[in-house]
């Protein structure tokens, strides 16, 4: 691990992330990120749709699990699984059931349809302004609200570093919490205090005064840790 005490180790990391080189200093937070699916050696054909990348939730896995919840449940009603020649035409079951899941995919669209408009509205109303924050919530964008609509972890945006002499402490921009949180190993759990963690032998503060997307290392503002 480098010196904490050494600010100039702290320049050599902060230079790294800027010209997207991997920081030597190991990521003391985060969930690793799932592994991609190797796509070297396929083709795509005239006509296909580009090739996965990543996602989230294995469908194989879910239907199976389905499928055996649906023989237990036939077993609990018939008394036996799914057999041949066990005195019902199986085209007319299939024929009923074509038709019933016709009508729930019908009735799928339409819900689908309706909540995709509902979520259009929501996220009309939670999106940012020139400064960096949430119209309806007032905190940096993403908001929760927004982050859950859409489903996606919007990575954080590598902020300015403004640098003015004597350098005693750090202080971030509230949108930049998460920079520090993903690139230099800032601890989760003290993100939400006015000191969230010391880095490099300097005490780091969040301060809402800040221009969104800024680190500014600067002369002691006679904060306290904590405080």
């Amino acid at each position: 691990m480098p010196d904490v005490n050494d600010f100039a180790e702290f320049e050599r990391l902060a230079g790294e992330i800027l010209s997207n080189k991997k920081p030597e200093l190991p990521l003391a937070i985060g969930t690793p990120r799932p592994a991609q699916p190797r796509t070297d050696g396929l083709r795509l054909r005239p006509g296909d749709q580009p090739l996965p990348t990543g996602g989230q939730e294995d469908v194989q896995a879910r239907l199976i699990k389905e499928i055996q919840a649906r023989r237990e449940l036939g077993i609990s009603r018939y008394g036996q699984g799914l057999k041949t020649f066990n005195g019902r035409k199986a085209l007319r079951d299939l024929l009923d059931e074509l038709l019933d899941g016709a009508s729930y995919a019908m009735q799928a669209e339409m819900e689908w349809a309706a909540t995709q408009f509902r979520i259009a509205n929501a996220l009309n109303q939670h999106y940012a302004d020139a400064s960096g924050l949430c119209q309806t919530c007032k905190v940096a964008s993403p908001c929760e609200t927004r982050r859950i609509l859409t489903g996606v972890r919007e990575q954080p945006k590598t902020p300015s570093i403004i640098k003015v002499e004597p350098i005693e402490e750090i202080a971030v921009s509230p949108d930049a919490v998460g920079w520090l949180r993903e690139n230099l190993g800032v601890s989760e759990e003290k993100t939400g205090l006015p000191t969230i963690t010391n880095l490099m032998g300097f005490p780091v503060f969040v301060d809402d005064e800040l221009p969104p997307g800024t680190v500014r290392l600067q002369p002691s503002t006679g904060r306290e840790e904590g405080s």
